[in-house]
């Protein structure tokens, strides 16, 4: 009776005569398990690999010879000789069935590493692989990180910096799951872009740290759909409209006429039958709750580049027939993918030098985080905005690193856009007892007065006093006492359960109980230095609550202002050369300009019709067309660049002041104007990735200085730059400083750690002396 082979070698004798290739993988293994055991033998055998391939080397310039497949077969088979020497048969069995298996996942790998692999084929590959039995599922160390860098390549980002981050937390089964939620043509090669990305990271690394963190247990990602990346083209193809991919080459001013009519002209269009079935996949998962149709283009949230504002982002109530919710949604696609073409975001991109990029538009479909009140009005009970570090602090006793928080009741808007008429709360996390305002007048001055909500009957976005919604629906406001404060002749009382009736109290969003008596600001702490420490960045996130749990919407670098230097402001500038000076909300900074763009708060004030006001603004946008980039210094009434009433500020956008070195934003006590910090918003984004440094100035405040005369008195020189704006003289004062004052410049100084900043008038053929102040050399 013959001898029975073990089972090793059972299985080798069918490679040999079925799958060499498979029989060389497993031999080549088998040699390095040796090697690294330190068999005897096995380093000779290696040595012996090497030297026959290196016997068909020939010259360098000439190609090499084939190896002698003959001596790779020997080689191999002294490998199962020494393998059977230092190894049990079952050793041996085992090791060989683990790699036999692992080959059967094979399919896996080959197809990850496939170049342009469509979504239709990732998908039934990686539907394959997650139904195999879990013992079938082996992979080695080596071919598992393979694959889930593959996949982080080919749906999230082709950057070095976010893979090598992402590989750490990201899974193979996690990319399966966001791929079952993910909508886009079948044969295409679409992404999440960047906004997803980076929330699909930041879930992932969250998920982590609640292992360690118990505090954390109750923060959560809202449901999400992923309208992946080559929607946009499939959406343009379907429609024949290619040729406003061009349109990005016209100039600005042609952009800003026809951006209007190709709007319409998306949202007049149709999608093709795959990408609705998609949509309607989403809209039956998202049923009863509204949604938001967030941006996420492939630029979108990258280093240095955050599109912060460029792009829309559209809710929507999710209300109605099935059919009515789905042209709802495509309508709200159809006008993000518009957005791509606005004159904003391609300014942005000429800036950036990304215009040649092929810019595609992804989208999140996102499930609105809130409770209804009334069964009619949908809102967070709070959100807002959080970032690493500080660039505005308001007491010398917070740090950069301290970060800070803007806060809201209702959904997040108020907090990242800037309104014309309202205050969200400021905190610092690592400093929460540093109030901006601590006495009853000033925090019943600078509180939040209106409230943004979906309202689900009308099926639109809404702005409410929020008292108003207190007074008729206030008991249904969920976690209301952890927002407000009773306000009683002139102090603050806290909500007691007793005798608190917020239909008839006069209540204050304070938010005192959610910061004093809630875990919600360690939360915050803790999320901002555990996403900045894993992504090596820091970070701004949104987030917004239901009055049960703390969801995280989205997750990005934070905007880095320039190369900050030592910077000191000097004290020996005669006073008569002094502009202004500011002692509040100071960051640091540094410019030279040889123009001062003078908005007078009072003249401004003084017109009467919002369209006189709208023109203003466009005559700071062809000023900013006219000047020499970073030549100038914007200063002006109250918020620039604010939705809301236009009497409080100069309603511009990104592209009508990109070309100024610092908007300075005046707040006179006459008239009303405030400037609230704009830290945080969309609008600061864009001047800080920019370069634009920001100041707010209080002329009033005794004990600054603000030499009007030379803003009022100066020679006018608008008529010379802008012909057509005449009219508006006395409103826009161009002042041309070199030419009025000899040869000087207006010099602005901005000391963060020391809280101040002076702008007054230097000479720069002046050779400073010892004792004078000299200027950082620049960074190269």
């Amino acid at each position: 009776m013959p001898e029975r082979k073990p089972e090793w070698q059972v299985i080798i004798d069918l490679l040999r005569a079925t799958d060499s290739r498979e029989l060389n993988r497993i031999s080549r293994k088998l040699l390095n398990r040796l090697v690294r055991m330190e068999a005897s033998g096995a380093t000779d055998l290696l040595e012996r690999f090497d030297q026959a391939y290196m016997n068909t080397r020939g010259d360098e310039n000439q190609p090499s010879q084939k190896t002698n497949l003959r001596e790779i077969e020997a080689i191999f088979e002294e490998t199962f000789k020494i393998a059977k020497t230092c190894l049990s048969e079952d050793e041996l069995s085992s090791l060989i069935m683990k790699w036999v298996s692992e080959g059967r996942t094979r399919f896996l790998t080959l197809a990850t590493e496939k170049q342009g692999i469509s979504l239709f084929e990732i998908t039934e590959n990686l539907n394959r692989f997650c139904m195999l039995p879990e013992n079938e599922r082996l992979l080695s160390e080596a071919e598992e990180n393979g694959i889930r860098v593959s996949l982080i390549r080919r749906f999230l980002t082709d950057s070095p910096q976010f893979i090598n981050v992402a590989k750490r937390y990201i899974r193979i089964g996690d990319i399966s799951k966001m791929i079952q939620k993910s909508i886009g043509p079948a044969g295409g090669t679409g992404r999440l872009g960047g906004k997803g990305a980076g929330l699909f990271l930041a879930q992932r690394i969250i998920e982590e740290a609640q292992k360690k963190y118990p505090v954390l247990q109750n923060v959560r990602v809202p449901k999400t759909w992923y309208l992946l990346s080559d929607g946009i083209l499939d959406f343009l193809h379907y429609n024949a409209l290619e040729e406003i991919i061009n349109l990005k080459y016209r100039t600005l001013d042609e952009i800003r006429q026809e951006y209007s009519y190709f709007q319409q002209v998306f949202k007049q269009s149709q999608f093709s039958s795959e990408i609705m079935q998609g949509l309607s996949l989403a809209l039956d998962d998202l049923e009863g709750k509204p949604i938001i149709v967030r941006s996420s283009s492939l630029l979108e949230d990258s280093f240095g580049a955050a599109f912060s504002g460029k792009y829309k982002s559209l809710f929507l109530a999710n209300k109605g027939t099935k059919r009515q919710r789905m042209e709802a949604l495509m309508d709200a696609v159809a006008e993000v993918y518009a957005s791509t073409f606005s004159p904003d975001a391609i300014q942005y991109r000429i800036e950036r030098d990304l215009l040649d990029f092929q810019e595609q538009m992804g989208c999140l479909i996102q499930e609105v985080v809130g409770a209804e009140v009334d069964a009619r009005f949908y809102m967070p009970t709070f959100a807002g905005v959080a970032f690493s570090n500080n660039e505005f602090r308001w007491s010398p006793r917070i740090k950069r690193r301290d970060g800070v928080i803007r806060l809201v009741a209702g959904l997040g808007t108020r907090a990242v856009d800037r309104v014309g008429d309202d205050y969200p709360m400021l905190i610092a996390p690592g400093q929460p007892n540093l109030r901006v305002n601590t006495n009853p007048e000033d925090i019943l001055r600078y509180s939040q007065k209106h409230i943004d909500v979906i309202d689900l009957h009308e099926l639109n976005f809404k702005t409410l006093v929020f008292n108003e919604l207190l007074h008729e629906h206030g008991n249904e406001y969920p976690g209301l006492t952890r927002l407000v404060q009773v306000y009683d002749h002139g102090q603050l009382l806290p909500p007691s359960v007793a005798s608190f009736d917020p239909k008839k109290s006069d209540l204050l969003i304070t938010f005192d109980n959610l910061l004093t008596r809630t875990p919600f600001v360690e939360q915050i702490r803790l999320l901002l230095q555990i996403l900045s420490e894993a992504l090596c960045v820091p970070v701004d996130i949104e987030f917004a609550s239901n009055g049960l749990h703390l969801y995280v919407l989205q997750c990005r670098p934070q905007a880095q202002p320039r190369d900050r230097a030592n910077i000191s402001i000097p004290d020996d500038v005669p006073d008569e050369s002094k502009i202004f000076t500011a002692h509040k909300y100071v960051s640091d900074g540094f410019v030279e300009a040889k123009y001062i763009v003078y908005v007078d708060p009072a003249e401004y004030d003084a017109l009467e019709t919002a369209e006189e006001m709208t023109d203003i603004a466009r005559v700071i946008s062809a000023i900013n067309s006219t000047l020499p980039k970073n030549s100038f210094i914007l200063m002006g009434p109250g918020r620039w660049g604010s939705r809301g009433d236009i009497k409080l500020g100069v309603r511009v956008t990104y592209s009508d002041i990109n070309r100024s070195s610092a908007l300075i934003e005046i707040a006179r006590n006459k008239g009303g104007y405030v400037p609230e910090v704009s830290f945080g918003t969309h609008f600061f984004q864009d001047l800080v990735e920019t370069g634009i440094y920001y100041l707010p100035l209080y002329p009033d405040d005794k004990s600054v200085i603000f030499n009007e005369e030379f803003l009022k008195t100066s020679p006018n020189m608008l008529p010379k730059y802008v012909s057509w704006a005449e009219k508006y003289e006395r409103v826009v004062r161009l002042i041309d400083v070199s030419e009025i004052t000899g040869g000087k410049i207006i010099r602005l100084i901005m000391d963060g750690d020391a809280g101040k900043a002076l702008a007054y008038l230097y000479n720069p053929d002046e050779v400073p002396g010892e004792e004078e102040w000299e200027a950082p050399p620049c960074k190269k």
